[in-house]
């Protein structure tokens, strides 16, 4: 019964960790500019912009690269 629990809970966790096999590093997007530009567009479309590994990892090479608007100065 033990091992068969185990087994499960092994297997549920190969499982969703392999659900953004394909994503690419966040090195992988500051080294690659026009598919960083292209994949940031197409995640900032969706409802959750952050919501795939291979979208975060855009988004923080977009971040890291210095490829942001910065915000205006407040004058408060």
């Amino acid at each position: 019964m033990k091992t068969g629990l185990i087994s499960l809970g092994l297997l549920t966790s190969i499982l969703l960790t392999g659900c953004d096999e394909g994503a690419k590093s966040e090195d992988w997007y500051k080294a690659h500019n026009k598919e960083r530009k292209s994949k940031y567009e197409e995640c900032r479309k969706e409802p959750n912009p952050r919501g795939t590994e291979d979208c975060r990892n855009a988004i923080d090479a977009d971040v890291h690269a210095g490829q942001f608007t910065k915000s205006p100065e407040k004058g408060w």
